[in-house]
């Protein structure tokens, strides 16, 4: 591949995962508006969102081997423990504070992206993401003492955080050697089966969806779940993982944003200043890194 061509395949993979991020940015929205516990509606998402992917294997003449489903379901097994921990982070806390303190996955990324994945951080890399956690900070800190809130809630989003963190970095190490599609669907299998035993021992009650809750379920599997992922988990391939850990930082804003006019959830003075911080730095390094693959396409 030229460098031309890998510049312009980077660019789309930045889309991908922009895209992805706008996606999962209505994922908190639909967890909130579903009637359900959060360990349940795991439960839900992730076995029909492994249906889904087993539909779309088929259409396509897809077919999985051992050793994929063995790779894939090793990180899905980090996507189940995530998904239980953010759920019923959910239940418990504000969107805003739940989804801002996963946020700060990119510093636990950052630690860990060089030396597993040979990618090279710049000071400024670091520096931008000490501004992202400010602004991260200013966001909870805004949102304590609203009736929204909670210590359990937002304990809860830490274990979301770090287990996110080690999803992501993994998916982007399994997705060097697989596909897409293959991938997508072996790590929904792996979560729903450490899910499913998760919530069964916490006594959450498997109830079913009933009236809108359908409707909102369907939503949620579709685009969160089966598109948001299958682009982040398709860009992964073309982009460095330091870059799109930040722009995820992006998710949590459009949640946050969403929640007050879907679900009337206030945003204070503090919140508002903490996402435009987090919005300013993540666009400062976007923009840093293209110019920098701009500059090494025209240096050659």
């Amino acid at each position: 591949m030229t460098d031309v061509a890998r510049h312009e395949t980077q660019a789309r993979g930045t889309l991908g995962v922009v895209a992805a991020v706008a996606a999962w940015g209505f994922g908190p929205i639909f967890v909130k508006l579903i009637e359900m516990p959060g360990l349940t509606l795991a439960l839900y998402r992730l076995w029909l969102g492994f249906a889904v992917m087993v539909i779309v294997m088929a259409c396509a003449g897809r077919r999985m081997t051992w050793l994929d489903l063995k790779t894939s379901g090793a990180c899905g097994a980090l996507f189940g423990v995530n998904v239980s921990f953010f759920f019923t982070a959910l239940k418990h806390t504000s969107v805003a504070d739940a989804s801002l303190i996963t946020a700060l996955a990119p510093v636990l990324i950052l630690v860990v992206a060089g030396p597993l994945l040979g990618e090279r951080l710049r000071a400024r890399d670091i520096g931008l993401t000490a501004v992202v956690i400010a602004g991260v900070a200013l966001v909870v800190l805004g949102s304590s003492g609203q009736p929204e809130w909670s210590l359990l809630g937002d304990g809860l989003a830490v274990g979301a955080l770090v287990s996110w963190a080690a999803y992501f970095v993994a998916t982007k190490r399994a997705r060097a050697t697989m596909a897409t599609l293959e991938y997508q669907t072996g790590v929904l299998f792996g979560a729903a089966l450490v899910a499913t035993p998760v919530a069964l021992l916490s006594g959450s009650p498997l109830v079913a969806p009933h009236g809108d809750d359908w409707i909102w379920l369907l939503a949620f599997v579709l685009l969160p779940g089966a598109i948001g992922h299958l682009l982040m988990s398709w860009s992964h391939r073309f982009v460095d993982v330091s870059v799109s850990s930040l722009i995820v930082v992006a998710q949590p804003v459009v949640s946050a944003l969403a929640a007050t006019v879907v679900l009337h959830e206030r945003l204070g003075a503090l919140q508002l200043a903490g996402g435009a911080v987090v919005l300013a730095a993540i666009a400062s390094v976007v923009r840093d890194h293209r110019r920098l693959e701009a500059d090494l396409v025209a240096a050659d």
